[in-house]
């Protein structure tokens, strides 16, 4: 009973996500108390669900937080025998920055030269808030982005973007469907002439970007936080530079490989109703191919009908490719009828019976090909770098799904980023990530997965988490 009560905590732990700053100080107190006694298992879901605070961490600029978060990443990393090398490096320069230089204080004096450099963004009009309409939180700018936070999610079709040019000047216009309902105060980067914000229209915020020179921002949207990048990377800032190496925006002819599990005679999870994970999934990544390819991805699938490939097959089509990721689309399954949620894998030993039970479920497709492998081969595998990019890839993917699939199904659930020894992956040599997009024998889940509406947002979801990893990765 005690051990069923631990795993419990620890799950309500991992799997909050909406906890304020001084709550995120409280968990990771917690944390200290179960990392003491915890086995492999509870310790690797507890080294997870740090990476997601050390995520909030950034995303919420909380230094406090960083630096503590990133102790206890250090000390689960060299528990489990994992990469923590990055995690050292950052929680040294964070300690070096906290040194108080006597150089500082000469630097704030000029008051005056500094008033005169810096001009304020211009708020022509505001307007009261509005129950229906998005509102405008907050304003940021780091580097070369400027991140717009609304009160409500956004939809891609909500913004719309055009040029006005003249000889002169180049202005470039987005239009938000959103209510700017107060007055930010944030000065405008050197780089850009102007920066204008206003109410448009009752119900259309205007954002004018102003410049000599003519150049097509590029923006992404994460449900309620819009992020638009008006110039190139040319960062020194450490804490933006260790999380986000934003040196090139999309990328233009990364090799995507996707591969839609099962085919042929190997129809996969079944549903009640004879719905068959190996049309579903192939659905879904053919959708997903066709928007990472407007977004500029070249991409190639291991099958675009109903057909049978072995395991090796598969990975041995990304590397004749080149292809720079590799991403495994399947559908999940469970004599537990009410399972269901969102899940990404990449391939490492598995450490949690749940884990090593879908690696199973996916793997007896094709069992005479796990002799192909030597173990010597297997365990090289494990060693590479590839596995450490691989995580940092299915952290991207997982919440790019989520943001995208809850910003119109507020119940979809969070099954984690995992590790399993998926031999579908085995041999990629480049970061290969496996997807459960859903539960087939779950009922709503599976009325959702085979909807056109729902694979959409999948899609899309899966997109966004690929252009993140390139941004963060600096590639």
């Amino acid at each position: 009973m005690a051990k069923i009560v631990k795993l419990l905590f620890l799950i309500l732990l991992i799997f909050s996500t909406t906890l304020s700053a001084n709550n995120y100080i409280n968990q990771l107190l917690s944390y200290d108390k179960t990392i003491a006694t915890a086995n492999d298992d509870e310790l690797l879901r507890v080294h997870h669900a740090l990476k997601r605070i050390y995520i909030y961490s950034i995303v919420e600029n909380d230094q406090k937080i960083k630096q503590e978060v990133l102790k206890r990443l250090v000390k689960t990393s060299r528990i489990l025998k994992l990469d923590f090398e990055d995690y050292e490096k950052e929680l040294a320069t964070m300690k070096k920055l906290a040194i108080p230089k006597k150089v500082a204080k000469k630097e704030v004096k000029p008051k005056k030269s500094t008033i005169k450099k810096t001009k304020q963004i211009k708020i022509d009009k505001i307007a009261k808030k509005s129950k229906y309409l998005a509102n405008l939180k907050s304003i940021s700018i780091v580097e070369n982005k400027i991140e717009f936070v609304f009160d409500k999610p956004l939809k891609l079709k909500e913004i719309k973007r055009f040029s006005l040019k003249s000889k002169s000047k180049y202005r470039e216009v987005f239009d938000i469907k959103a209510v700017l309902s107060h007055k930010p105060s944030i000065n405008i980067p050197k780089s850009l002439d102007d920066l204008r914000i206003a109410q448009y229209k009752k119900d259309i915020l205007r954002v004018v970007f102003q410049r000599k020179k003519e150049y097509k921002s590029k923006f992404h949207l994460y449900g309620s936080r819009l992020e638009i990048f008006f110039e190139k990377n040319r960062a020194t800032n450490e804490q933006v530079k260790s999380y986000f190496k934003y040196e090139k925006f999309l990328p233009t002819n990364k090799i995507i490989v996707i591969d839609a599990g099962h085919g042929g005679k190997d129809a996969g999870a079944v549903g009640s109703k004879r719905e068959y994970e190996k049309h579903v999934v192939l659905q879904i990544a053919l959708r997903t191919g066709k928007i990472l390819q407007k977004r500029g991805y070249r991409v190639y699938y291991t099958r675009t009908k109903d057909k049978f490939i072995k395991l090796r097959d598969r990975t041995k089509y990304a590397n004749k490719k080149r292809a720079d990721l590799f991403l495994s689309i399947h559908a999940n399954a469970s004599r537990k009828k009410l399972l269901h949620g969102v899940e990404t894998f990449f391939l490492s030993p598995a450490r949690s019976k749940r884990s090593k039970n879908v690696a199973a479920l996916e793997n007896k497709s094709d069992l005479e090909e796990m002799d192909y492998f030597s173990k010597q081969t297997f365990l090289n595998v494990f060693n590479r770098e590839k596995i450490i990019q691989a995580n940092k890839l299915a952290l991207d993917v997982q919440q790019g799904m989520l943001n995208r699939l809850r910003s119109k199904y507020s119940n979809v659930r969070d099954g984690g980023v995992r590790e399993a020894p998926f031999w579908v992956l085995v041999g990629a040599q480049m970061p290969a990530i496996l997807i459960e997009v859903g539960y087939i024998s779950n009922y709503t889940e599976r009325k959702r997965i085979f909807n056109s509406h729902y694979q959409d947002l999948l899609a899309k979801g899966i997109a966004d988490g690929i252009d993140s990893y390139f941004l963060k990765n600096g590639y």
